[in-house]
């Protein structure tokens, strides 16, 4: 990543537009220029090479222009086509672009537009660079890849790669199901510290209690049931980078003890009054508003701003469906592997019918939606019959189903069903934790969150 790129120019271009190049790049190192003679040289120079930039008189050349560009791209097909025109028609210039041309310039270019196409071009580059890195960061094998091919999530992994150059703290906000994690690592595995332990703890699966010495670690006898020594995540990630999921559900006592990880570097273990050093890079999700959090006092202002050095907030799948295909198409193959079955594809009704779909779980929904009917599947493609969603399970009449976002639904359920479970038990908190599994803290911690008000 921080290699210097060459942006590499291939130019088959009168003289005086030679002149032009050479006097304009003749400052910029970061650029390798090249001039053709003819045509059959420009062929040579782009098979199996990789150009950015073809700049193309289509005067010098036998071919017409189409069938110009169809051979350049043919031989590389990364490289973007310019070309010069000495009459410049808008429908001209439509056609070509339909064809693969990135523009069209007059011949000879004014100065300014030279430029200004030039350092578009570049940053362009840039950015799809470092989007490729990111991706293929990931393409070990050993989890699952980033699928993108929308202009919302090119954004996000622009921010993402950028935010791999440094050891600034991230905040990557989002929907629960967005990859917010895949996202992390794939930072981690860009940065400096990639040979170092990627360390990942969610906050919202541990017990109130457990969170401090999970975080920190403890020592023998700290606590009832600390029979010994136990390292804590941040020293499990000394030197690499600990994922903090969900941190807006850390309490407010603890979010004081990450502050000052944050600010000093130095932290202690339960139980310990002897500080440890800890040299990890935080990167923290969460599917809150956190910004609202700090509002209304559930979020401390200070740390807000200590982790949210660069954000980066990942769409809901409902906002860039046009990688729904795409997403689609790789849980298939994933799938068809792992049940050993030779599905080729979906079929356009069911294509279709999951398109229609909102995504409330983003895309961990449509895995389990693509997992499920390959399951069911029992020919060479996934039909409508094969695609249950979740809306299936819709009864009419009573029952009715939450609007609002995906967050607003599932608070608006839990605080239901945490409602129910205490009038059952007759208002009794600890009764009511003890049947649905969790302790009497974290019940009344649940209740503060969602402002339910039940007396004992």
């Amino acid at each position: 990543m921080s290699d210097q790129y060459l942006f590499e120019i291939v130019a088959m271009v009168k003289p005086a537009v030679q002149s032009l190049l050479q006097a304009y790049i003749e400052n910029m190192p970061e650029c390798s220029l090249h001039f053709c003679a003819h045509e059959d040289e420009l062929y040579r120079l782009t098979q199996g090479c990789s150009l950015d930039l073809v700049l193309l008189d289509p005067e010098l050349v036998v071919l017409n222009a189409a069938d110009s560009i169809a051979l350049v791209k043919a031989a590389c097909v990364d490289c973007e086509i310019v070309l010069l025109l000495t009459n410049q028609d808008i429908t001209i210039d439509v056609e070509l672009m339909k064809i693969g041309a990135y523009a069209a310039l007059a011949n000879p270019p004014a100065a300014i537009d030279l430029a200004t196409l030039l350092s578009g071009l570049m940053a362009k580059k840039e950015v799809e660079r470092e989007n490729r890195a990111l991706i293929e960061a990931l393409g070990d094998g050993k989890t699952q890849t980033i699928i993108s091919h929308s202009p919302e999530m090119e954004k996000v992994l622009s921010m993402a790669a950028r935010a791999a150059r440094s050891n600034s703290t991230v905040l990557i906000s989002g929907e629960s199901g967005t990859g917010k994690e895949l996202i992390a690592r794939a930072i981690h595995l860009l940065g400096d510290r990639k040979h170092k332990p990627f360390v990942p703890v969610n906050i919202a699966a541990l017990p109130e209690n457990l969170i401090e010495s999970e975080l920190f670690g403890h020592i023998k006898g700290s606590f009832t049931g600390a029979m010994a020594d136990r390292a804590g995540r941040f020293s499990l990630a000394n030197g690499g980078t600990l994922f903090i999921d969900e941190i807006g559900e850390v309490p407010p006592g603890i979010q004081v003890k990450l502050l000052r990880v944050l600010q000093f570097g130095s932290y202690e273990r339960v139980g310990e009054n002897a500080g440890k050093t800890a040299d990890v890079r935080i990167i923290a999700a969460t599917n809150r508003d956190l910004k609202t959090e700090v509002q209304e006092g559930h979020f401390r202002a200070d740390l807000y701003y200590r982790i949210n050095v660069v954000p980066v907030n990942v769409p809901p799948l409902r906002e860039h469906k046009s990688d729904i295909p795409y997403l689609a198409e790789y849980f298939l193959k994933k799938y068809a592997m792992k049940n050993r079955k030779r599905v080729q594809g979906i079929t356009a009704e069911a294509m279709a019918r999951i398109m229609r779909y909102s995504f409330p779980g983003n895309v961990r929904e449509l895995e389990n939606i693509i997992e499920r009917g390959m399951v069911l599947c029992r020919g060479d493609y996934l039909t409508e019959t094969d695609i249950f969603m979740p809306s299936d399970d819709v009864v009419t009449g009573s029952t009715t189903v939450p609007v609002g976002s995906y967050d607003e639904a599932m608070s608006s359920f839990e605080r239901e069903y945490l409602l129910q479970v205490i009038r059952r038990h007759g208002g009794n908190k600890s009764a009511a934790a003890r049947e649905i599994g969790i302790n009497e803290r974290r019940m009344r911690y649940r209740l503060k969150v969602l402002d339910i008000d039940t007396p004992d």
